[in-house]
């Protein structure tokens, strides 16, 4: 429980030289929720960071527990068995993680990272500049990133053949390395900060994002079930009111912002911190959500995101937007 002292009550009490013990005049009762985010916090994640250090989860009654995660599929399950509240995770793995394993009661309530930032990354000089320039070169890929079929579908929806491509599977995150020794041609990562961090060592071609050519995966939303949104809709409407503000405060002064998240995490690099606060600002609509409030998802780019799953990643078919999304819990415009 949280106490708000009504300071200038106080000092009027004073002045007036009463004796008097004074007491808080109001006391608010801050509901407790816990919030797992998709990975180890990062510049996408400052809003949750700022909501909370200028008072405006407090404001909507809530008192958040910021906790950091080890992927979607893992945050869908510790939300889906009732260990967090709240969860961060890849609109696409709650599509596919609902018709896998019938996670039925899970649905996302807005989108944070709609433009999809998987990517080709070459080094300058690779002469990958369009995607048929992949054929004939080394992609350098994890096992499981090979086999979720997105680099298969940006391949066919260009007109790639893959056959022309030699995949060189690499375990253990050790892809931008062997880019950067010359081991492969090119890998399949986030433009943003992967590219960045290869970029960091050596120069880079414009990563060809997925999204740009074709094949778009929606990615973090904010989800819960559908349990708590029945108990808890009042506190659903104040958590992304409060991430809504928060968000233009991080717009406004990404600084200020990366000074806050490093409060919260000092392990945290600041430099590369504010970096991707400021880059994966572009990675926040599509298309069809430009110029719409933070965190309203197109019904189209459900549908694309369900088409391209249950066409290359073996999703079964059958799924619709409103199976997985609603947005009745965002803020209203006024």
């Amino acid at each position: 429980m949280k106490l708000n002292f009504n300071l200038s009550t106080a000092l009027g009490a004073m002045l007036v030289g009463t004796t008097m013990a004074v007491t808080p005049l109001s006391a608010q009762d801050l509901e407790d929720l816990r919030l797992r985010l998709a990975w180890i916090a990062g510049g996408v994640d400052a809003a949750f960071f700022v909501a909370d250090e200028k008072g405006y989860f407090a404001d909507a009654g809530l008192d958040i527990e910021i906790v950091d995660g080890n992927g979607s599929t893992g945050t869908i399950q510790a939300v889906g068995n009732g260990d967090f509240d709240i969860g961060i995770a890849g609109l696409g793995a709650l599509a596919q993680a609902r018709q896998a394993s019938g996670a039925t009661n899970l649905i996302a309530v807005a989108g944070l990272i709609q433009k999809d930032p998987t990517s080709i990354i070459s080094l300058e000089g690779s002469g990958i500049k369009a995607p048929k320039d992949i054929e004939g070169k080394r992609l350098g890929t994890d096992a499981g990133n090979f086999e979720d079929g997105m680099i298969k579908a940006f391949a066919e929806a260009n007109g790639v053949d893959m056959d022309k491509v030699e995949v060189v599977i690499i375990n253990g995150g050790a892809d931008r390395v062997a880019l950067l020794k010359g081991d492969v041609d090119f890998i399949n990562g986030w433009a943003n900060p992967d590219g960045d961090k290869v970029a960091a060592i050596k120069p880079i071609e414009p990563p060809l994002l997925f999204a740009d050519y074709g094949v778009n995966i929606l990615g973090s939303s904010v989800i819960v079930t559908k349990d708590f949104l029945a108990d808890h809709g009042e506190e659903m409407k104040g958590f992304l009111s409060a991430i809504a503000k928060a968000k233009i405060e991080v717009d406004a002064d990404p600084e200020a912002a990366r000074d806050i998240f490093i409060k919260h995490r000092p392990d945290a690099d600041p430099e590369a911190i504010l970096m991707q606060i400021k880059t994966m600002a572009k990675y926040e609509h599509t298309a069809a959500t430009e110029g719409k409030p933070y965190g309203v998802v197109a019904p189209e780019d459900i549908e694309l995101t369900i088409s391209l799953l249950e066409k290359y990643s073996g999703m079964a078919p059958g799924l619709t937007p409103d199976d997985i999304y609603t947005d009745a819990y965002l803020p209203v415009e006024d």
